[in-house]
């Protein structure tokens, strides 16, 4: 009896827990791997057993489980890429073993015919694998390339199917050593390892999917869509670094939502969110591919906009600006027209991200004193806004020292 069918058994089980838990990820699939796997350890144990001789007939219960394990394989690549069409997995599957039984019935069980099998079982396995270990990229697969994953897994499937079935048979036929051995080495890679790296993929794809879906929900904040504020500084510090590197020029957009509170307080909060949400969509639609939308906090939100001067971010802030107002919410009995005002701040050098919103802060503070509703560049703000800037600042000073005077003496007189 070989050691090897130990190994493979050692390696399905080892693996069958991390499936098991990764099946709690609601990835689609991710049960019917399981099962497969489970399946395929026990196909793999009957067909062991099967060597010792009076064991033989515990073969065929392997050969039943082996497929059993295979339609579970094309069941989880089906459901885990989301193939539209019930119908083409299993039309590939039986496509797959209809070409392997012409083949067998052409020219027979043979080592020849086996050994052909086997070798393109191996390389649908590496095929497979490959793309199985490239669903992590941000960009869905095609249905091509879905497809193309499907007939792989069939095709690799099929033939370790009829390399199992026939590989006792094929032993009859005589053959030079060196054929004999470069098949027997096939069908053992396929046999015994093809399955065990099949669900080592499985358990990377599912892995490295989680990951970017946990990513994702990190890196955008769940109401508008845009990127969350630890999100978007990173970005915009990377983009400094790259900006620094290659003397292009970097600016911020500090953007800030007209009368937000009255919306909440008119027309309640439900309103409010849906109101975050159209000015995120508004803003980001107009910005397109030109900059990176974030949401610092509230109804503020950051642009960073790599490659533009003050003077192109500001025709950006005023195309934002004149998007947003001629863009009201239609959903609710009369249109809710939005405004915005807009800070800018171009990058120096050695800014850093936080050094840039500061000053761009700057100018929208002195933006929303100057009548909201515009855009203002740092470092370029008239000296009557600047005043009523100051003035508005002073006065926000002096009214929350008198909140937190008054109850100091109303305690005293209590």
């Amino acid at each position: 009896m070989s050691f090897l069918p130990a190994i493979s058994i050692i390696a399905l089980l080892a693996m069958l827990p991390v499936l098991i838990s990764l099946r709690a990820s609601m990835v689609e699939g991710g049960t019917d791997f399981a099962a497969a796997c489970a399946i395929a350890g026990a196909a793999t144990l009957f067909l062991m057993l099967s060597e010792i001789p009076a064991l033989r007939p515990l073969s065929l219960i392997g050969i039943v489980f082996l497929i059993g394990a295979c339609l579970f394989v094309l069941s989880g690549f089906h459901r885990a890429l989301g193939v539209l069409r019930p119908m083409s997995t299993p039309l590939v599957a039986a496509a797959s073993v209809s070409a392997v039984v012409l083949l067998i019935a052409a020219f027979g069980p043979q080592r020849a015919t086996l050994h052909a099998l086997s070798s393109v079982g191996i390389a649908a396995a590496f095929v497979l694998v490959i793309a199985v270990g490239s669903q992590h990229r941000r960009a869905a697969p095609g249905p091509i390339e879905r497809l193309c994953v499907i007939a792989c897994a069939a095709i690799g499937c099929s033939a370790l199917i009829a390399v199992t079935i026939f590989s006792p048979i094929a032993h009859g036929f005589a053959e030079t050593p060196l054929a004999s051995a470069s098949w027997d080495f096939a069908c053992v890679v396929l046999r015994y390892f093809y399955l065990p790296v099949l669900f080592l993929g499985v358990i990377l794809m599912i892995q490295n999917r989680v990951i970017t879906d946990l990513k994702s929900a990190i890196a955008r904040d769940e109401l508008t869509g845009a990127l969350s504020r630890r999100a978007l500084l990173d970005f915009g510090q990377r983009a400094l670094a790259v900006g620094f590197a290659r003397q292009r020029p970097v600016t911020f957009l500090l953007l800030d939502l007209d009368y937000f509170k009255q919306i909440n307080d008119r027309y309640g909060h439900a309103v409010g969110d849906t109101a975050l949400g159209h000015f995120a969509g508004t803003v980001a639609a107009c910005l397109g591919s030109r900059g990176t939308l974030g949401r610092i906090g509230g109804e503020e939100f950051g642009i960073v906009l790599p490659n533009h001067s003050e003077d192109a971010a500001f025709a950006v802030a005023e195309e934002i600006g004149r998007t947003v107002r001629d863009t009201p919410i239609g959903r609710f009995d009369r249109p809710i027209r939005l405004t915005v005002s807009i800070g800018l701040a171009e990058a120096g050098p050695g800014d850093t991200i936080s050094d840039i919103m500061i000053r761009a802060d700057m100018a929208l503070y002195d933006a929303k004193a100057d009548g909201r509703d515009r855009c203002t560049i740092a470092g370029r703000f008239q000296p009557e806004a600047s005043a009523r800037a100051l003035a508005a600042a002073a006065a926000q000073m002096r009214a929350a020292e008198n909140r937190n005077f008054e109850p100091q003496l109303l305690t005293g007189t209590g």
